[in-house]
């Protein structure tokens, strides 16, 4: 039975990789980038590894229950027999862990995903298929990717904006879903965010002015919408990243 998809947030928080080959080294690079502290444990990580895993804490003993400590989750990337033993301790100690030989053993399964900015893409197969989840998550960011990562900037900007400046909450809800039409997408796609962020703007001028004045024919100026307009906002290729589902 597929289960239910949520994102976290681990700033702060203790996440422990145990086993550092490609799929630990992915899953570590990830905990970390979503801003958890994270513990790489792994008998033979040498310093190459160390290097290459920038913030990472890497240990290079053993396995032991003590690597445990402190954690929120943990991710048994070893041996299919190392990671039957994380997988238990951390259930004993009531931390949500992940196993990457045996997705039935764990709490949760890392889908496939594209991180472009603000906008987070996602494929899984409850472990059925890591492969075919990051096939489908690769032709969803085809259809997709930076110029939905740009509108969804521009929106992450000017939602605060509507918020603010329209009081009416039934006009407030029509306005953002107006935002999510395909069509700005398209724009998006066709001009780049900063085509969007000014028809938007013009947008939330119109309809965040008072009602005695909506038959006043008197131009609305970018000038005087928002400074902000002048704040360009693109999905930088370095903001994104990509992770296989485990």
């Amino acid at each position: 039975m597929p289960g239910y998809t949520i994102e976290l947030k681990l700033e702060g928080r203790t996440a422990v990789v145990v086993g550092l080959g490609a799929v630990g080294r992915r899953k570590a690079a990830g905990l970390r980038a979503a801003g958890a502290r994270v513990v790489g444990v792994d008998p033979v990580a040498s310093r190459t590894i160390a290097e290459e895993l920038a913030g990472v804490e890497v240990v290079a003993e053993p396995y032991r229950d003590e690597h445990l400590r402190d954690a929120f989750l943990a991710i048994a990337a070893a041996s299919p027999e190392v990671n039957r033993l994380v997988a238990a301790d951390a259930k004993a100690r009531g931390i949500l862990v992940c196993s990457a030989s045996d997705p039935d053993a764990g709490d949760f399964v890392v889908p496939a995903s594209w991180i472009g900015g603000p906008l987070a893409l996602t494929v899984s197969t409850s472990g059925a298929s890591p492969a075919l989840a990051a096939a489908l998550r690769d032709r969803a960011v085809q259809a997709l990717g930076p110029a939905a990562a740009g509108l969804a900037a521009v929106l992450a900007d000017l939602r605060p904006l509507a918020l603010a400046r329209i009081s009416d909450p039934d006009a407030r809800r029509r306005i953002l879903r107006e935002w999510a039409e395909p069509r700005w997408l398209e724009l998006c796609r066709e001009q780049g965010p900063e085509a969007v962020r000014l028809a938007l703007l013009r947008e939330l001028a119109e309809a965040s002015r008072p009602t005695a004045c909506i038959q006043d024919p008197t131009p609305i100026h970018h000038a005087r919408i928002h400074d902000a307009a002048e704040h360009r906002v693109e999905a930088e290729p370095a903001r994104m990243r990509s992770t296989w589902e485990t």
